[in-house]
């Protein structure tokens, strides 16, 4: 899809959510797909590792063809990765290749544990236009506090080698994205002493950017309390739609355990299920403010959370310039 497309779909979005449109003449500009909802590490601010067992699964080829099919057609970018550790599926790069060749652009999240160099030349030869490291702290002492399971030095050496194998090759993507949480604890965002040194091991290398967020509570399965902000309609509603390992289909990426399922695109397409009864239903009672009880929207921060023209701040500049995560 091109850019003229690209932002003429946000034009799209933009009026039918100010006009509070329940059913869309557009398709949703990304969707989330989930390879696998197994992760390696035990992260304290995701409810990955609460997830039963029933709910792990690495998602097969046939079903994810299929979604990929559909989504070509109308769909702008797909980012594969959800509840789990994408790199952990052995078809995880062939995936990445056919979203690719599909015409889509392709992003995701890795905690770069498991990146080689194998799978670092396999990073940048599979067509993904961008993706991030999750990685929170300065320190080691920091890091393995937050990242559970993972090892400081490791880690930065395996990121020091992918960024050396992308300097070798000349490649300009993936866009490269170091991505860290702002514990209110750790207050990283005003340490500059420890960024700068920090970022001295990649000196030299291309790094395209270091991204601070802050941090969420997963609609409220991690405890945190709410911003004193204006409620406004979760503009997830009107733009995404995201897919389980399982097929089965998610209005938002905080329902993490999938109390809000719509669908299953096994038996339904993604077309059915973005203008479906369920979906039309969600957004009324978003619309309405009625949401007392969907279990996952009434205890999440996100629709509280500060905006511009209805739109969340953090998120508005990053759909202009396509670096949507």
């Amino acid at each position: 899809m091109n850019n003229w497309k690209y932002y003429r779909r946000l034009v799209q979005l933009f009026i039918a959510y100010k006009r509070k449109k329940l059913k869309l003449s557009y398709m949703p500009v990304r969707i989330w797909v989930e390879p696998t909802s197994y992760c390696n590490l035990k992260c304290i601010m995701c409810p990955n590792k609460d997830l039963p067992k029933e709910q792990k699964g690495f998602m097969e080829w046939t079903l994810y063809k299929k979604i990929i099919d559909e989504a070509a057609q109308s769909i702008f970018d797909i980012h594969l990765l959800h509840r789990g550790e994408s790199l952990l599926h052995p078809d995880f790069f062939k995936m990445a290749r056919y979203a690719h060749e599909k015409g889509l652009t392709v992003k995701f999240h890795t905690n770069g544990t498991l990146l080689n160099e194998e799978k670092s030349y396999q990073l940048i030869e599979s067509g993904i236009d961008q993706f991030s490291f999750s990685f929170d702290g300065y320190k080691k002492e920091t890091y393995e506090k937050i990242r559970v399971g993972a090892d400081f030095d490791k880690t930065v050496q395996n990121i020091i080698q992918f960024l050396e194998i992308k300097k070798k090759l000349k490649a300009k993507k993936p866009f490269t994205i170091l991505e860290l949480i702002n514990f209110p604890e750790e207050n990283i965002r005003h340490d500059r002493i420890g960024r700068k040194k920090f970022l001295q091991n990649f000196a030299g290398l291309p790094l395209d950017k270091l991204e601070i967020k802050e941090l969420h509570n997963w609609a409220g399965e991690i405890p945190r309390p709410r911003r004193p902000k204006d409620f406004s309609p979760c503009t997830f509603l009107w733009q995404a739609l995201i897919i389980f390992w399982d097929g089965s289909v998610l209005p938002c990426t905080q329902d993490f355990f999938g109390y809000l399922t719509l669908g299953n695109v096994k038996s339904s397409s993604l077309a059915e299920i973005w203008n479906g009864e369920k979906l039309i239903r969600l957004r009324q009672k978003m619309i309405n403010h009625d949401i007392d009880d969907l279990k996952p929207c009434r205890q999440c921060d996100r629709p509280w959370r500060e905006k511009i023209l209805g739109v969340p701040k953090e998120y508005l500049w990053k759909f202009i310039s396509k670096r949507m995560p």
